[in-house]
């Protein structure tokens, strides 16, 4: 075979898999170096889960959320169109090379910054388990107003949404982040006040950070943030939750979590309206002997 047969049957064309395999190869590590499309250590929103329907429960979610953020904080700013740079050349501006321009509207590019929306859908890493990042500060507030009017309405606002979990805080999932992550917001929540709590441990796709270590540590970092801190794992004030998928950790601190049967807002809906508990006066009232009246008359 000549040399010239030999150099054109060694010379990679466009058929070949290996230029294929290249460019996939490069696809492929330039999607996942998109982290903003995946859930990151920093950030704070709500952790859904649904029943298999992810693009529904995906739809509804944003429904909900936006709808109640707007009745609390007012409609979302829209985002500035940024100005068009091609169309604020001057005279001499025109007459410079392509090169030049080019570079100069590249530069601008970058420096423009997009606004990042209220609620946006990220990867979790979990099946069925949603996480929505927020620019909200305070995502339990929502979260409450939202479980609140699903108690008192009775009426349901989404079939595929089971809980909507507010997640103050998501960081590495080992034990030294998680202490001071949750540290730091214990100082919001435990430190003014003595108060009753229950640590809530939950993993998916983690088996190295172990539940005992995790309850004991954060059991004696509350209790240090005020003595009269107490754990209560029937009725607490406040349910410290960690929620660790695959490398991460969700935490959040919630109020009325069993009142609120868990944050599930398909449970909270078909719950019986809990009936007001009385007083220890109007208690004592009714152990009396009374004549010619009826019990309900003698509580009030």
């Amino acid at each position: 075979m000549s040399d010239s047969k030999r150099i054109k049957l060694n010379t990679p064309g466009k058929g070949n898999g290996h230029n294929r395999q290249k460019k996939g190869n490069f696809a492929k590590r330039n999607f996942y170096a998109r982290n903003d499309r995946f859930m990151q250590p920093g950030q704070r929103g709500f952790l859904v889960t649904c029943n298999g329907r992810v693009h529904d429960c995906t739809r509804d979610s944003y429904r909900i959320l936006n709808e109640y953020a707007d009745l609390l904080y007012g409609p979302a700013a829209a985002p500035a169109e940024p100005t068009d740079a091609a169309n604020e050349k001057t005279g001499e501006e025109s007459e410079e090379d392509i090169s030049v321009t080019l570079q100069k509207e590249t530069e601008a590019a970058g420096k423009t910054k997009t606004k990042e929306m209220r609620f946006q859908q990220v990867d979790s890493g979990a099946t069925n388990c949603l996480f929505i990042r927020t620019t909200l500060k305070e995502p339990t507030e929502l979260a409450l107003r939202v479980l609140k009017d699903l108690s008192d309405s009775k009426k349901p606002k989404s079939r595929f949404i089971l809980r909507m979990v507010p997640i103050e805080a998501v960081c590495r999932a080992n034990l030294r982040d998680l202490i001071d992550t949750v540290g730091g917001l214990c100082d919001r929540h435990f430190l003014k006040e003595p108060k009753t709590y229950a640590i809530i441990f939950n993993h998916r796709l983690n088996n190295e950070l172990s539940r005992d270590d995790v309850i004991r540590e954060l059991a004696q970092l509350i209790t240090s943030k005020n003595v009269g801190n107490k754990a209560n794992l029937s009725n607490p004030d406040l349910a410290v939750i960690v929620e660790v998928i695959k490398g991460l950790c969700c935490i959040g601190i919630l109020p009325e979590y069993y009142q609120l049967r868990k944050y599930n807002l398909a449970e909270v809906v078909t719950q019986p309206q809990a009936l007001p508990k009385p007083s220890s006066s109007a208690a004592a009232e009714n152990t009396e002997p009374t004549t010619g009246t009826t019990s309900s008359e003698t509580v009030q």
